[in-house]
């Protein structure tokens, strides 16, 4: 066989060979592509996006808008209660007045000082008035009311119900719907008995004969 047959026989081959090689290199580059995302993908995209942008925003109104409600809460409390400090404080004058007109004299020119202690005192006292300031209602013989009065002390009436205010030792205060004092009240209350332990007595032992067989 001469050469130019070898070279005829070699050439289809090695050309099946080189294509097989290069189709093998050309299937990883096939893999690599990726699909493109359609039209209808994109806008599905779009759509899931601004829906998740709409809820935050939802989300985020409404909760400015309960800040914004508690804050304006907050303030109108604020301002509702201002003045119960002062009141607080007001009402110390109000019972050393009470105590100065609680003298008794028969001085003319005391009595005219204290005429003009009333004065002021029942000024002052339309004063917090007008801002919200009450007497707590604490008649002697009314059921005692521990959420606006104060038990300062207790005695025993057996004449009186039980849990009744027997004396007010001072007026107690309300700040338009809230407690500024209690009243103290001295309340009728039964002491306690001592009750006598009972001596324990132990059963007596019946002495029984046994007769023995």
């Amino acid at each position: 066989m001469s050469e130019d047959e070898k070279d005829l026989k070699a050439t289809p081959e090695s050309e099946t060979k080189e294509s097989a090689a290069s189709a093998k290199s050309a299937e990883p580059h096939k893999k690599k592509e990726k699909k493109k995302p359609s039209i209808e993908d994109k806008l599905e995209l779009i759509e899931t996006e601004l829906k998740d942008i709409k809820d935050k925003y939802l989300r985020t109104l409404a909760e400015m808008e309960n800040l914004k409600k508690r804050t304006s809460e907050e303030t109108k409390r604020e301002r509702k209660y201002a003045s119960m400090p002062i009141a607080d404080k007001l009402i110390d004058q109000l019972e050393v007045f009470d105590q100065a007109l609680g003298v008794k004299t028969e001085d003319k020119n005391l009595q005219n000082f204290l005429i003009g202690f009333k004065m002021i005192k029942d000024m002052l006292y339309q004063s917090l008035e007008s801002e919200g300031v009450k007497v707590i209602d604490t008649p002697v013989g009314k059921k005692f009311d521990p959420t606006v009065e104060h038990a300062f002390d207790h005695r025993y009436e057996s004449d009186k119900p039980l849990d009744t205010i027997l004396e007010v030792v001072k007026k107690g205060y309300m700040f338009k719907d809230r407690l500024l004092r209690a009243a103290l009240v001295i309340i009728n209350v039964k002491p306690e008995e001592e009750t006598k332990a009972e001596p324990e007595t132990e059963p007596q032992n019946e002495n029984i004969d046994s007769n023995v067989a």
